[in-house]
């Protein structure tokens, strides 16, 4: 088991539950270093006097306010350490809200909570039930890497999950930022029907397993052709027009789209094809073999993986089963 990143006690009126943090997200980039071109060394980044040009050893760094004007208001480490919040060990929840009124743009880091030692299983369990059958969730404050977090605990399955929140007065207003906004109440019902019913015809149900980061497996597959030492050729992408007519382009959507009114419809849809296609043999509409027509990108990304089909990551989902079907089937070993 993983090492906690923050160990305490999370109390809930008179209940204390003994309690570890957990990262739950990883982040999966890929990450590169700075080299120089004509060697190929490591290029590192030495901390410099501004003003002298000579390198400042750690010992002699200390933090310092800009106020303007070049101007700063210097702290001392131990002056910082006097008034932080100090090492606690507990997570207390103050409030339960609905989880609902919480806007996600609030919302900062997702960690697991679980329980720890002797007794605090039944206690965690009865928690997370409780909040599972009232729809709440619990807002509390702790202290963890000397600064004071805001987070919200929600169940998840059957674990408990920490949201770190940002405080409300880190959250910048979309008017500060962007400026005026315009108004809906310029748009004439057709078009405004045209809109729902695009948006209607793209609904499906949440699918995680279904979105990839296609950019991350261009850059593996172009790390792989370098180091195999094969040519790497650039693709040059169709520049993009805006959109002149607003109708037409909602018109043309829903064409494209083969005049789907909503995800049920869609739904039935694919249920008389899979039947159709059960019957008929497995061709498919587009030339796509019905065995994939009905599989998601992500599932298909992995078979083309399997096949090692060349420039999979940029394919679309037709492309990719099309490829998929074409390639040389693995032979199955004889019995001896």
């Amino acid at each position: 088991m993983p090492r906690a990143l923050w160990s305490g006690v999370l109390t809930f009126g008179l209940v204390n539950v003994p309690v570890g943090l957990f990262s739950a997200t990883s982040e999966k980039s890929i990450r590169f270093n700075q080299l120089n071109k004509a060697t190929g060394n490591r290029v590192r980044y030495r901390k410099v006097d501004d003003a002298t040009g000579e390198e400042v050893p750690a010992s002699e760094i200390i933090s310092g306010y800009d106020t303007g004007d070049d101007e700063y208001v210097m702290v001392e480490r131990e002056e910082l350490a006097s008034v932080a919040p100090g090492r606690s060990e507990l997570m207390e929840i103050s409030d339960f809200v609905d989880l609902a009124d919480i806007d996600p743009i609030f919302y900062r880091q997702t960690y697991y909570l679980a329980p720890r030692g002797k007794g605090a299983d039944r206690a965690y369990a009865l928690l997370r039930r409780a909040m599972v059958d009232t729809g709440k969730a619990g807002v509390a404050t702790m202290v963890m890497r000397d600064r004071e977090h805001l987070v919200v605990l929600r169940p998840s399955g059957d674990a408990l999950v920490v949201e770190s929140l940002y405080f409300a007065d880190e959250i910048r207003a979309a008017e500060d930022v962007i400026g005026e906004l315009p108004g809906d109440d310029s748009f004439a019902d057709r078009e405004l029907k045209i809109a729902e019913q695009l948006i209607e015809s793209l609904s499906v149900e949440w699918e995680p397993d279904r979105y990839h980061d296609t950019y991350r497996d261009r850059v593996q597959e172009l790390i792989d052709s370098k180091r195999e030492g094969r040519q790497v050729v650039t693709a040059k992408k169709a520049p993009r027009t805006n959109v002149i007519d607003l109708m037409a382009a909602l018109e043309e959507s829903i064409a494209a789209r083969g005049g789907r009114g909503g995800a049920k419809s869609d739904k039935a849809g694919k249920a008389k094809k899979a039947e159709k296609s059960a019957e008929s043999g497995p061709a498919a509409a587009d030339g796509v073999p019905a065995e994939y027509a009905e599989m998601s990108k992500a599932d298909l990304l992995k078979l083309a993986a399997q096949a090692d089909i060349k420039g999979r990551s940029s394919m679309s989902k037709e492309e990719l089963a099309e490829a998929i079907a074409a390639a040389p089937k693995p032979r199955k070993s004889k019995a001896s």
